[in-house]
């Protein structure tokens, strides 16, 4: 039996389109967006010169 899910984290190619599809479709609440990037990021993606850019989205009401 599976239990709660907490957290998952996706990688995708239109984050945009992404978002609408899991809040429009699946009735997750956008709460917000952040852009990372620098040294850290660099070693947490394993690339120099990284950017990212990364959406919380909340479904326990779902």
């Amino acid at each position: 039996m599976v239990g709660r899910i907490y957290h998952v984290g996706l990688t995708v190619s239109d984050l945009d389109r992404s978002v609408a599809f899991y809040r429009d479709i699946l009735g997750l609440a956008f709460q917000g967006e952040i852009f990372m990037e620098g040294e850290e990021t660099d070693k947490m993606f394993r690339r120099a010169n990284c950017k990212a850019r990364v959406a919380y989205l909340n479904g326990s009401k779902a």
